[in-house]
This record gives structure tokens, sequence and C-alpha cells, in this order.
């Protein structure tokens, strides 16, 4: 009896190792799982190359500061790339938005009523960004580039007058900013709980399924009921408010602003949500906590690279081999789909 329950268990043993094996691997090769263990790679070449500075408090600080605003930004704007539509404008939209709390509250405006005023500007552009792109049907990328260049222009005009900037120093705004929780800088590990948030609500919320649903198939959410306007108009709305309130951040941040603040954030947080899972071309694909990972192997490069005092170029470089390897290997599983 004793040898039979040993033969059975012993002939159960490698199916059972097998389908474990199998389950990992399909993790792995998933979007996430890849990007996880691109994440994993990241800390250990730091680890290898920096040395053991690389977790230092210092250093960590310096991370989690610099991720911690395109890290919220992403978040937001990753909404709308699941829900099908690319917004440009968020880069230059946070740069304008902190160069008018930053003028406001230069120009005797209390923090909280400039932040109010501000967070109501960036609704404008997402609102204006919302008609042209859903109620006339403009193409994504010409009217949000369009923005870009508005927003831009107006930050210049903003700061004229002020050589390129506007220097005003929030104090209970800085203190915020700039506050640590252990390690790590408190911004940061509160945008990283938002995260988890967000991930919630995109991947386990009926909101979420609405809007992974209008970005996989239009055609087939309209048949199921979802007002595809809507939920088009309303991510639109969010990935400006989400800009505009990482521009009020910056400014806390910096204790100021100037016109060239967020020049390139767009393309920083789009290349990391392609390595993070999501795609530009196809909505319902990618969730926020891929998204997180690919901005913060952003960092982690950005910051291996700096701490070498390698060339910068360097980093460019890196990432878009990185996007590179991620578009092969999405072609390689077949395309991610929505489900």
């Amino acid at each position: 009896m004793t040898l039979s329950s040993e033969g059975v268990i012993g002939a159960q043993s490698p199916a059972s190792a097998r389908q474990g094996w199998g389950r990992f691997t399909e993790l792995a090769g998933g979007a996430v799982g890849s990007i996880g263990i691109t994440l994993v790679v990241v800390v250990i070449v730091g680890l290898t190359w920096v040395g053991g500075s690389f977790f230092s408090k210092g250093n960590m600080t310096i991370i989690g500061q610099a991720a911690a605003v395109p890290l919220l930004v992403g978040t937001f704007s990753g909404f709308a790339l699941l829900a099908g539509v690319v917004d440009l404008s968020i880069g230059s939209n946070a740069g304008f938005c902190a160069v008018v709390f930053a003028y406001l509250a230069a120009h005797g405006w209390g923090g909280w009523q400039a932040a109010g005023v501000v967070l109501i500007v960036s609704l404008a552009v997402g609102t204006v960004n919302a008609v042209a792109l859903v109620g006339f049907g403009a193409n994504p990328i010409a009217a949000t580039l369009g923005m870009l260049t508005v927003l831009r222009g107006l930050a210049y005009v903003v700061c004229y007058g002020s050589a390129g900037g506007i220097p005003k120093l929030i104090p209970g705004l800085y203190s915020f900013t700039n506050r640590e929780a252990g390690p790590l800088p408190l911004i940061f590990v509160l945008v990283l709980l938002f995260v988890v948030g967000a991930t919630v609500v995109a991947m386990r919320s009926r909101v979420g399924r609405h809007v992974r649903a209008v970005g996989g198939d239009e055609v087939a959410a309209l048949r199921a009921g979802i007002s595809v306007t809507r939920v088009r108009s309303a991510v639109l709305l969010l990935s400006a408010f989400g800009a505009g309130l990482g521009g009020i951040l910056w400014e806390g941040q910096l204790g100021g602003a100037t016109n060239l603040l967020g020049t390139g954030l767009e393309f920083q947080v789009y290349a990391a949500l392609m390595i993070g899972g999501y795609s530009i071309l196809r909505g319902g694909v990618g969730n926020p906590a891929g998204g997180a990972m690919g901005l913060l192997v952003v960092a982690g490069v950005t910051d291996i690279i700096d701490v070498k005092a390698v060339n910068t170029y360097y980093t460019n470089v890196i990432i878009g081999i990185l996007l590179v390897l991620v578009v092969f290997l999405d072609r390689l599983r077949g395309g991610d789909s929505f489900e």
C-alpha cells in the first residue's frame, strides 16, 4: 500500500512540476512579468556597477524625487492609452501649469487658491482636447501635438520678462514635496500607493473594464451599451488633470518654474509606459503597475548613467534599445489583445 501510494505521488509530481513551470513561464512571458524581470536586471546592474551606494538613502531620495511626478502623470495618462487615446500635450501641460502656479503665487495668491485655478486650467486643456478628439474626430497625435505647441508658447508668454523663469518658494508645499518617509521621499511613496489604487480600478472595477473595452474594441463597446464618447472624454480630462497636479508638485519641489519645465516629459512617460506593457497603437492593453515598473526602469537606468558619469546620451540609446526589444517581444507573443 505504501509503495503504491509513493508510486502515485511519483507519477503525479512531474505533471505538477510541468504545470507550475508552465504558469511561471506564462507569467514571465507576459508584459508585466517581462518588465518585472527587466527591473530586476536594472537593479542587479546598479548593485554590480555602482555598488552598495546604489541603494543608499541619498541615491534612493534622488531617484524617488526625479520619478515621482513622471510616475504620477504617467499613471493618469495611462488611462487615456487604455481607452485608445494618445495625449501628447501632457508634458507642456504640466510645465505650463507649474508656470501659472508660480506666477499666481508670486503675485499674492495663496497656495490653495493658486492650485485650484491651475487645476481648472488643466481641465480646460483637457476639455479642448476632448472636443477636438471626441467631438470632431480629430487625429489624437495631430490635435494634442498642436496643444503641446500652444501650451509651450503660453509658458514662454507667462515667463516673459522673468529671465525664462519665475522663482517662488511656497514653504508648506516645498516642505511637503521634499519630506522623507524613511529612505524614500514621501511624495514618491504616496504616488506608489496611488499606482496601487489605479491598478485596482483599471483591472478590477467596472470603470476600468469600460475603459479597456472602449480602447480594445470600440464597436463591441457600443454594442454593450458603453458610451465611447463619455469614456474617452473622461480619460482626456483625467490625463490633463494629472498633468496639472504634476505641475503643482513640480513647482513645489523646485521652488519655482521655468518656461522649459516639462519639455520632453511626454516622450519620457510614453516610452516608459510602452516598456511597461502599454501600446500606443492599440487600446485596452497594459495596466498601471506595469507602467510604473517601466518608469522605474527608466529612472534606474538614468540614475546609473548619472552616477557613473557616463555621457547622458547613452540613456536615450539604452531606452531606445529597450523599446525595440519590447516591440519584438510583443510580436513574438502574438500581440496583447483586449479580453
